[in-house]
C-alpha cells in the first residue's frame, strides 16, 4: 500500500495510525511502514498528549542548531533529524490488529515541508 500525504508546515507530526489500521488484512504477522524521503521520518510514540510531539521537535532543534553546514541546499538540519528519527517502523500484527501500546500512534514526521510525500506500507 502507498499512502500519499500533503504536509502543511516546515516541521510536523502526522498521525497515520488509522490509515494503516484500516488496511490490515492479515491475521498474524508484521506491518512495515517505510518513508523513502531523506528529510522526513517514521516514529511510534505517544499520541494522546500533543506536548510530547512538541517536546520531540524542540529537542531535535537543540541537537541540530541552525549553523553553517556544507550541504548547500540549506536543509541539513532536516536530513540530520530524519536520520535520528529513522525511516521505518515495524509493528506486530496479532488477531488482525496492530499490536501498539495503549498510548502509541504511528507518525510520519516532516522536517522540510510543506511538501507532497508518500510512504510505503507492507504486510507480511
Amino acid at each position: 500500500m502507498e499512502l500519499r500525504l500533503q504536509t502543511h508546515k516546515k516541521e510536523e507530526f502526522r498521525d497515520i495510525t488509522q490509515h494503516i489500521k484500516k488496511e490490515v488484512k492479515i491475521k498474524n504477522g508484521f506491518c512495515i511502514v517505510y518513508c523513502p524521503h531523506t528529510t522526513a521520518g517514521i516514529t511510534i510514540n505517544e499520541g494522546a498528549d500533543p506536548d510530547v510531539r512538541s517536546d520531540i521537535l524542540n529537542a531535535l532543534d537543540k541537537i541540530t542548531p541552525e549553523i553553517h553546514y556544507a550541504h548547500m541546499e540549506g536543509n541539513s538540519p532536516a536530513h540530520i533529524k530524519a536520520s535520528l528519527m529513522g525511516s521505518s517502523a515495524t509493528i506486530l500484527i496479532k488477531d488482525g490488529q496492530l499490536r501498539l501500546g495503549r498510548w502509541q500512534k504511528i507518525f510520519f514526521v516532516e522536517f522540510d515541508g510543506p511538501r507532497n510525500r508518500w510512504i510505503k506500507v507492507e504486510f507480511f
